[in-house]
């Protein structure tokens, strides 16, 4: 089933097989060494889901297996003041 215009941005970051995985609404968009590079990542992803008008959540999965539920990280542009 698709929506066609969803109301709700999903960004998982979760530690994988060794390596840091992006998803976007349950879709893996990018795979990372360093979790550093992941979140910067999810703030692009945050900037796009704000470019679209929709709102936007952040899960992530630690290495440990906890999961947790955050806000949606600032994007760069936004974070600088801009």
């Amino acid at each position: 089933m698709t929506v066609e215009k969803p109301t709700d941005m999903q960004i998982i970051v979760a530690w994988r097989d060794n390596k840091w995985v992006v998803e976007r609404n349950a879709a893996v968009v990018a795979a990372y060494a360093y979790r550093v590079h992941a979140i910067e990542h999810a703030r692009t992803l945050a900037a796009e889901a704000a470019a679209q008008g929709v709102k936007c959540y952040l899960l992530i999965r630690e290495q440990d297996g906890r999961w947790s539920e955050r806000p949606c990280p600032r994007s760069p542009r936004r974070a600088a003041g801009g």
